[in-house]
């Protein structure tokens, strides 16, 4: 497997509360390539005392933001040529398992429905406890924002410096 997080080295200074290192309160999710499958990107989180929902389960709601992140994050790293904020159009979870407090979880998401390429796409997801039990899966559509859309749509004057520079980038992860 790949050892770049991609979250972290494609935008420094990131305080969502998924995928960004910055944020004190954040999950902190670590997004990286899959070694054995190109077409997916894999997620790592340790839920912890502060994601709790019932005593020694983590809060469903913290493995839906991770993979909420992880299915806006795939097509970004999988499309760079499609130079957009992905943003959550809809989605849906099913959860089968609980997470449990102090055990890694591993998210995956692939592109299972695309389009042009400025149109939606389809991310699915997993999370999977440390012996490779199904804990959740999402199906996720995002959509493509280019950074003046965004702007328009959200209300924001200006993109935040890192966000900037995410945009006109290349990466070097394609």
């Amino acid at each position: 497997m790949d050892n770049v997080v991609i979250n972290r080295d494609l935008l420094p200074h990131n305080i969502c509360f998924g995928c960004g290192h910055d944020n004190p309160d954040g999950l902190h999710i670590e997004i990286r390539r899959d070694a054995d499958h190109k077409d997916r990107l894999l997620g790592f989180f340790t839920p912890g005392e502060n994601h709790l929902g019932f005593p020694g389960i983590a809060h469903g709601g913290v493995l839906y933001s991770a993979m909420d992140c992880l299915a806006a994050w795939t097509p970004a790293v999988l499309h760079r040529e499609v130079k957009a904020l992905w943003v959550l159009r809809s989605a849906s979870i099913t959860y089968h398992k609980p997470a449990r407090l102090n055990h890694p979880v591993t998210f995956s998401g692939r592109i299972t429905e695309e389009g042009k390429p400025w149109e939606a796409v389809h991310v699915a997801t997993e999370a999977r406890d440390e012996r490779g039990t199904l804990l959740a899966e999402g199906q996720f559509k995002v959509i493509p924002l280019p950074p003046e859309r965004f702007k328009k749509i959200s209300g924001v004057d200006e993109l935040p410096e890192n966000w900037a520079a995410f945009f006109a980038a290349q990466s070097p992860h394609r």
